[in-house]
């Protein structure tokens, strides 16, 4: 059988453990969960939002009634009127938590009764429409024409110019670039852990012992990883169509422009940051002589993945800084901060070509370390080892086995 047969063979095997078990079907199941309420979730808490109940107490309260909905009309706020009888009344459905507040107005005071706070939103309103009654009244008590003095009391408009006006979805955008931040430290950070707890799994139960005698340490490696490559894939594309199809339903957010951009670079840039960091994260797993020794040996790896993920929220804030730039070429950091780049619209035609030139010489590296490591150490029953010592090891060593049962009698 040829290497590239045994490497399918490999990684069918990976595939099939994983979707054999419970875990891989809650976790994908927990995923898609997770996504469809951050984009469902917020859009149902904004359109349940309940209008502000205003009663207005007597006649001239409730003469302010045209006024107060033209303002509230204009100040796109919502608030519902009626009309209460006597103060008495306006108090006790206020503590009831039938009104929100109760307006009062007398000759020269206006009153609001409130059960504890008001909104400063409805307090404007209803102290601008209480001024312009109290403005009209004062002018016809004066014998005054409203027609002739109003235009001078009409504010003059204040017209804002931004000389660098944000794009349109820039808020559509932050919330792509951080959803891509989170989706790919997650992802890499599972799936790694499942290539460094299978590697970890084989090697102190002696399986990969049995394996290595029909396959060759590379082909096993590049297996594994491409098989649980995959499965994740899988589960991010699962996760993703979910996620469109509830923004479709619920109109949560307008899609922008750059997000069809973002799929197919969030593609690449997962593809590429999980090939590098699962061979990093076989060759940790091939280092320990127990289990548990897994969670230490890949904390240097999940540092960098927080990191990156961290920085995303740095990048929104600064995209156009040079050091964005400067660490977005940096291959342990680009898988995140790459895509949010992208989806910020702040990347050059020409760093894409350089990304791509970089990752794939840091890929290369990674598979050649990592397999030297991985073959050198698989096989070794020793205590823990570091990188330095597992590269230090030659595949003509032998390795460090311990005594079997018939030799020991």
């Amino acid at each position: 059988m040829n290497r590239t047969n045994l490497i399918r063979l490999v990684a069918g095997r990976e595939i099939a453990e994983r979707l054999q078990g419970r875990l891989i079907r809650i976790m994908t199941l927990i995923t898609a969960l997770v996504v469809v309420g951050a984009i469902t979730i917020p859009g149902l808490i904004k359109g349940s939002s309940a209008p502000t109940l205003v009663g207005l107490v007597g006649s001239e309260a409730q003469a302010l009634a045209p006024t107060l909905e033209r303002t509230a009309t204009a100040a796109k706020a919502k608030i519902a009127i009626s009309n209460v009888s006597d103060e008495a009344v306006a108090r006790e459905q206020v503590l009831d938590g039938r009104l929100d507040a109760a307006l009062s107005v007398g000759p020269s005071t206006a009153r609001v009764d409130v059960k504890q706070s008001l909104d400063p939103t409805v307090r404007a309103l209803l102290q601008a429409s209480v001024d312009s009654a109290h403005l009209r009244q004062s002018l016809a008590r004066a014998d005054i024409p409203v027609d002739k003095v109003l235009p001078a009391l009409t504010p003059v408009p204040l017209a804002a110019v931004a000389l660098k006006p944000p794009p349109p979805d820039e808020t559509a955008r932050s919330v792509a670039a951080l959803a891509a931040a989170l989706l790919m430290y997650i992802s890499l950070g599972l799936y790694g852990a499942a290539v460094a707890n299978g590697v970890a799994q084989e090697k102190t139960s002696r399986t990969a012992e049995v394996l290595l005698a029909a396959v060759r340490p590379s082909q096993l490696l590049s297996g594994k990883v491409i098989g649980i490559g995959l499965t994740g894939l899988g589960q991010l594309a699962i996760a993703a169509g979910a996620g469109v199809i509830a923004n479709a339903l619920v109109h949560s957010t307008k899609i922008p422009g750059s997000v069809w951009v973002l799929l197919p670079a969030f593609l690449v840039c997962f593809l590429a940051g999980f090939t590098l960091y699962a061979f990093a994260f076989a060759a940790a797993g091939a280092l320990v002589s127990r289990q548990e020794e897994v969670q230490f040996v890949t904390l240097p790896l999940g540092l960098f993945l927080l990191v990156g993920y961290l920085l995303v929220y740095a990048v929104i804030a600064h995209p156009d800084a040079t050091w964005v730039k400067v660490v977005s070429f940096l291959p342990p950091l680009m898988a995140s901060v790459l895509p949010a780049r992208i989806a910020l619209g702040h990347v050059a035609p020409w760093e894409i070509p350089l990304d791509v030139l970089i990752m794939s010489v840091s890929i290369w590296a990674m598979i050649r370390v990592a397999s030297r490591v991985y073959a050198n150490a698989l096989i070794y029953s020793g205590a823990r080892l570091s990188w330095k010592e597992a590269l230090r090891l030659t595949d003509s060593a032998p390795a460090v086995k311990e005594p079997s049962r018939s030799a020991a009698a």
